[in-house]
């Protein structure tokens, strides 16, 4: 994975944490307080040093019911991904997702995308080779 698709992975995953999303509502809640001429700027400060916090820790309690119920988004690890069977469908669903999550950029995508389906192709063709051969064998025996 190249540097730029790794940063921009990284940006989505910081934008989707419960942190960004309290502080975003809290702010809402205090740049009201910053545009009104007669609210004094230390309401604000208070307001946000008051408001912050439990907002912030909220998202993060809904976030994790959120994950407890629906599941989480765990990313496979190397060992779980070679237990996996090396199914053509079950592989391009996950060089989807990864693609779909900013892991890997376009170019790469489309480049295992052609390997995967060489592959498959390439395995087709050993399968025919193989059914052909047990019938000559069936023949012959």
């Amino acid at each position: 994975m190249s540097l730029e698709s790794r940063i921009e992975a990284g940006g989505r995953r910081v934008l989707r944490s419960p942190l960004w999303t309290g502080l975003v509502v809290t702010l809402f809640f205090v740049v009201p307080t910053l545009l009104i001429p007669a609210v004094p700027l230390w309401v604000s400060a208070v307001t946000f040093v008051t408001i912050g916090p439990p907002t912030v820790v909220a998202f993060y309690l809904l976030y994790g019911i959120y994950g407890w119920l629906f599941g989480s988004e765990e990313k496979p690890t190397t060992e779980a991904t070679e237990d996996i069977t090396d199914d053509i469908e079950t592989s391009v669903d996950r060089l989807k997702y990864r693609y779909a999550h900013g892991e890997i950029d376009e170019s790469t995508f489309e480049q295992r995308l052609d390997q995967l389906i060489e592959t498959d192709e390439l395995r087709r063709q050993l399968t025919q080779r193989e059914q052909v051969e047990t019938e000559q064998q069936l023949r012959n025996g």
